[in-house]
């Protein structure tokens, strides 16, 4: 009896997953509620899809920060994914369901993150990112989705919840993690207490193998360097270890987790990215992310084929070139870093020197994109 009271209640909030209009051109949300371990939590999902064959159009999840503002999460990306056709996916872990930095950015992987031990460890399934997988899996059956993988984008307590998901779960459907502002960082040191590092962590090497073998951008914003911004922890240890500012924090991060995984002899797939003139804006950061959301819709057979590409200069006036004599493009186009579309250009004649009139563009930091690329420039 009481399996079946429960396999109702689930079948209940699944049609209420399918029955919140995700076809395309909608934005809303849902609540979703987990089976197993976090299946007394809800958590509402607030959603965007643009024109286009949902079945097939990449996805992407967006976490938000210590204000817990998924409504914004989702609309920061609204117009770049009209422009670039891929759904948007905000949950919301909200102060009701997730109260505590220990639910949320520590991801409940301990009762205790600050006193972390084997008797306080959290099962896999009780961890809050537990959730992202099973979620995908259920928008893919409400959409009759064949996405394999999705991208995930977070900004400040968002970016936090963000990389321990890479690091704890790295065997997930996630493909591309871009980690914008963190406040601090539990960094891959065997020799600092979790949550700061990994002693005590309970990780293993393998797992943090791996996980350094994914996608993760290190996504910085160079202003972003007040040691007295609100919400920022700062202790003797955290201090010592990463620095006083978010900005030297992800240098940090990025760092050092390099460097132990020359060590381990392992593959290092991590970047980092430092963004000129940002701070601690969400929507900027989100806009600079773009470009590794999109590089991540491109397949690998179309991205080898134009690893050759190469435009200069950059910075750029008026005029860009590219050597068109052998890849024969024959349409590129301008985005803003929006992702709206601001210029076309059609190509019948291939040469070496292919020139791109960018006259009429403002100044500003742009993407170009064909065929199997893009590119990021500056117009100066």
């Amino acid at each position: 009896m009481k399996k079946r009271v429960l396999f109702v209640i689930f079948s209940c909030f699944f049609l209420s997953l399918i029955s919140q209009n995700l076809t395309s051109n909608t934005t809303g949300s849902f609540t979703y509620v987990p089976s197993g371990a976090l299946s007394s939590k809800s958590i509402k999902v607030f959603y965007h899809i643009p024109n286009g064959d949902i079945k097939t159009m990449p996805i992407l999840m967006s976490f938000h920060g210590v204000n817990r503002n998924a409504d914004d999460y989702r609309d920061y990306w609204i117009s770049m994914a009209n422009t670039n056709k891929f759904m948007v996916f905000a949950p919301e872990f909200s102060d009701a369901e997730f109260s505590t930095g220990d639910a949320y950015n520590l991801a409940n992987i301990f009762d205790d993150g600050d006193n972390p031990s084997a008797a306080t460890f959290n099962s896999k399934e009780k961890w809050t990112f537990s959730i992202l997988d099973p979620l995908f899996a259920q928008i893919k059956t409400a959409i009759s989705g064949t996405q394999q993988k999705y991208n995930a984008w977070g900004h400040s307590a968002g970016a936090q919840f963000l990389h321990r998901f890479v690091m704890y779960l790295p065997n997930s459907n996630l493909d591309v993690a871009v980690c914008s502002n963190a406040g601090w960082y539990t960094v891959p040191e065997f020799s600092v207490d979790f949550p700061y590092g990994l002693n005590k962590g309970q990780l293993p090497t393998n797992d943090l193998k791996v996980a350094f073998s994914k996608k993760l951008i290190v996504h910085l914003g160079k202003e972003d360097t007040n040691p007295n911004d609100a919400g920022l922890r700062h202790n003797p240890v955290v201090d010592n270890q990463q620095g006083l500012n978010r900005f030297v924090r992800g240098q940090y991060f990025f760092t050092e987790s390099k460097a132990i995984a020359q060590s381990l002899n392992t593959t290092f797939n991590w970047e980092k990215d430092e963004v000129s003139g940002v701070d601690h804006n969400a929507q900027l950061m989100a806009n600079n992310a773009l470009e590794h959301v999109l590089k991540s819709t491109l397949s690998v057979d179309n991205l080898d084929g134009y690893s050759s590409f190469f435009m200069y200069p950059n910075p750029v006036e008026n005029e860009l070139f590219f050597d068109n004599s052998k890849l024969k493009i024959s349409k590129i186009e301008v985005f803003s870093l929006e992702g709206k579309l601001i210029s076309s250009f059609y190509f019948h004649h291939f040469t070496k020197n292919q020139k791109i009139d960018l006259f009429k563009i403002s100044k500003g930091i742009y993407f170009l994109k064909g065929k199997g690329f893009i590119k990021k420039f500056i117009k100066e």
